[in-house]
């Protein structure tokens, strides 16, 4: 009975182990919440969001580790990503490790931080 128990705790370590909440380009991208065209990593788990503002009509927020450095970098492949799925930076209108995507008229900011991103959908009134 010992010897099962035992087997059981380790099958289940092992089981949660391979659920962590880290940045791996190889597990794939789902959309986000807010907006059906833009990607998010498939394994990140969704935090309460910021409030949004007159500027920001939607907004979510993220917590995947290794998916910014301390300066807010993001992995090339997640930015080689969000360009596959149609979107286009707007490198001019980058401010730090704010970042704005267009596509088909919509504006989506994301802005990364070590371990966690925030991922807004801009209202039709921000003017960039």
């Amino acid at each position: 009975m010992r010897n099962v128990l035992l087997l059981i705790l380790i099958v289940g370590t092992i089981i949660m182990t391979g659920c962590s909440y880290e940045y791996a380009k190889e597990d794939g991208y789902r959309m986000a919440v807010i907006n059906e065209g833009f990607p998010i990593p498939k394994n990140a788990y969704e935090l309460k969001p910021e409030d949004c503002t007159n500027v920001i009509a939607k907004s979510a927020k993220y917590k995947l580790k290794d998916i910014g450095d301390e300066e807010g970098t993001p992995p090339q492949d997640y930015l080689d990503e969000i360009e596959r799925w149609g979107w286009t930076e707007l490198e001019d209108k980058r401010v730090g490790h704010v970042h704005y995507f267009e596509k088909e008229g919509k504006v989506m900011s994301l802005i990364i931080q070590q371990n966690v991103f925030d991922v807004f959908e801009m209202s039709d009134e921000l003017e960039l």
